[in-house]
């Protein structure tokens, strides 16, 4: 378990009156009081969370994506002003559009564009 920080931080928590009845309880029997049963409740939750299998996949996972983009930021360092930057890759997705196209024939909706206010006639 990690040593406290001597830094705190307030935590505030809404709980139902059932809930904290019972932790009431607890801790008047146990000798204690709330404060210290909810950090033996979150000292457990915490340890229990290390032995999850799942969990200490995706932070594996999360370790391994932090290492990787920082090796890829002390690359792009080591190479700011000693290498030549490759060239850009093809976009593929890139469209040529004609300079006669306007707005309104690039729409596939076939609705009409609309008009200004000001320019409606017959009124």
């Amino acid at each position: 378990m990690s040593e406290p920080s001597s830094k705190e931080i307030t935590l505030a928590i809404r709980i139902d009156t059932a809930r904290h009845a019972q932790l009431t309880w607890i801790a008047e029997l146990r000798g204690s009081n709330l404060k210290q049963e909810c950090f033996k409740a979150v000292d457990a939750y915490i340890e229990a969370a290390k032995q999850d299998p799942e969990l200490i996949a995706k932070a594996e996972a999360a370790r391994a994506a932090i290492e990787a983009e920082a090796r890829a930021r002390q690359e792009a360092i080591a190479n700011l002003f000693t290498g030549t930057p490759p060239p850009p890759p093809p976009q593929e997705d890139e469209v040529e559009v004609s300079e006669a196209e306007t707005p309104e024939e690039k729409s596939d909706s076939g609705r009409r564009p609309r008009q200004r206010r000001g320019t409606q006639t017959g009124e």
